[in-house]
């Protein structure tokens, strides 16, 4: 079986077929190479790409799989899959609107179908999705607390019954994703906040230096300076960081 590409090149690495081992210790062998490549992460994108490999490397027999996050109201935020037809299949549930990965996020519950072709539940998509070369799927919601935040799905390209030993696999796989998940969406997160924060100062800061530069170069107030700068953003529709810059540029390029 090939390598994932997330795991080219890193010594040691045996990919084994996990059908062919317990399952104890298949989900040991999925939560210790998505541990070692996620830790190493940054990015809520790296992290998915990463935990499409490993659930494709849990299972010899998938088409492929994806991982989508969905915001409260129902639109996708990101997604990552493994193939472009496993990009297809879940474009097409977005955009008609039912699909087993919407079904699974909205009701918290692992959703199977042996053959999506027949599937009475996703009429419109089952067929799409078949015309593509998908036939069955499982997919599993991944949870923080009461919360479902998004789904991850696994595609056959035959029609295929899951058993239950599969869809525990899947939940627990699908329960330590979760985790990844949301502890890259909190990094990701808070180091938007600390750069938002440091624009934030970086404004303040410079709009301070140029109110000083009015108030020596006008004789005037701190109140009037600001009020110059205002005014001035006002009557040439732009922005008050962008006066300030412009005051501190003019200054900068007299002293030179």
């Amino acid at each position: 079986m090939p390598r994932s590409p997330a795991m080219a090149g890193m010594p040691g690495i045996v990919v084994i077929p996990l059908s062919e081992v317990p399952l104890t210790d298949e989900l040991a062998m999925v939560f210790a190479r998505a541990s070692n490549m996620l830790l190493t992460e940054e990015t809520v994108s790296d992290a998915l790409a990463l935990i499409t490999d490993a659930a494709v490397l849990a299972l010899d027999d998938a088409l492929g799989a994806g991982v989508s996050l969905m915001e409260v109201d129902g639109r996708r935020s990101s997604a990552a899959s493994t193939s472009s037809i496993v990009a297809a299949a879940d474009a097409l549930q977005y955009d008609l609107g039912q699909g087993p990965c919407l079904t699974a996020w909205a009701s918290g519950l692992a959703v199977d179908s042996e053959d999506i072709r027949t599937d009475p539940r996703w009429s419109q998509w089952g067929q799409s999705a078949a015309d593509l070369g998908v036939r069955s799927c499982v997919s599993v919601p991944l949870l923080s607390g009461d919360l479902a935040f998004g789904a991850i799905k696994i595609y056959w390209d035959a029609p295929k019954a899951a058993s239950p030993r599969l869809i525990g696999l899947l939940k627990t796989f699908a329960a330590q994703a979760a985790i990844f998940l949301a502890n890259a969406l909190a990094r990701e997160r808070v180091l938007a906040l600390s750069d938002q924060l440091k624009s934030s100062l970086e404004q303040r800061d410079q709009i301070a230096t140029a109110k000083g530069i009015i108030m020596a170069t006008l004789g005037v107030g701190e109140r009037e300076a600001v009020t110059h700068l205002i005014v001035r953003s006002s009557n040439e529709k732009r922005p008050l960081r962008e006066v300030a810059r412009e005051v501190i540029g003019d200054v900068s390029g007299s002293a030179d």
